[in-house]
């Protein structure tokens, strides 16, 4: 019986695994606010670094905010000005390298992620020693991403959350204590009814694997 279990479970995790994409073309409409509370709770029970938040009780965070909030508009205008100073504080050091390019192109055109959404999430995780807190949030958003995926939600990260850990101001409108948190952040919602998720190559076993 248990063996029966295991094996249907065995087989779930494998399509979900399977099936688990980036998405970045969403429908307008909004998921069910409990799926997407479902979603946040897989985060939530994610592992983090024990070590590094012994004692703190508040060491998890996660931000909501919905594509129709006034909070929306704000947190992507705060990024993309904050985008436009890191981009001409590289361009001096390093002059126009890639990075910097993309950096320019996200302070003109928008973050990837917000305002095209139904949802902007942004996970908070508490700095300790050792500095583990952007591996527990990894981890963190993986299990969110493999929840959503289960439901038919679509999952984009919007890495420029990353960024944005000491900017007073965007830590101000989450609600944190700026500089105590690593940040990063998704995108939730409905994949748009034409969208079609790329191809992607992933390593094979035979060529990627070594036992010793």
């Amino acid at each position: 019986m248990f063996d029966n279990i295991n094996e249907q479970h065995s087989k779930a995790l494998d399509d979900i695994v399977k099936a688990r994409r980036t998405v970045r073309a969403f429908s307008p409409d909004a998921p069910r606010k409990e799926d997407i509370k479902s979603v946040i709770q897989a985060g939530l029970i994610a592992p983090f670094g024990a070590l590094a938040v012994a004692g703190k009780s508040d060491f998890r965070k996660v931000i909501v905010i919905p594509n129709s909030s006034t909070a929306n508009v704000t947190a992507a205008s705060i990024i993309q000005s904050r985008f436009r100073q890191f981009a001409d504080e590289l361009e001096k050091k390093i002059g126009l390298a890639p990075f910097v390019q993309n950096l320019r192109r996200v302070a003109q055109q928008g973050v990837p992620g917000i305002g095209n959404a139904p949802y902007y999430i942004v996970v908070g995780e508490r700095k300790g020693t050792p500095p583990v807190a952007a591996q527990s949030i990894s981890y963190c958003l993986h299990t969110m991403w493999l929840k959503a995926t289960s439901l038919g939600i679509g999952f984009q990260l919007v890495s420029a959350t990353i960024q944005m850990d000491s900017d007073p101001e965007f830590c101000k409108l989450l609600g944190l204590s700026c500089g105590d948190y690593a940040l990063d952040g998704c995108a939730l919602g409905y994949p748009a009814e034409n969208y079609e998720p790329p191809h992607v190559d992933y390593p094979v076993y035979d060529k990627s694997v070594a036992w010793l």
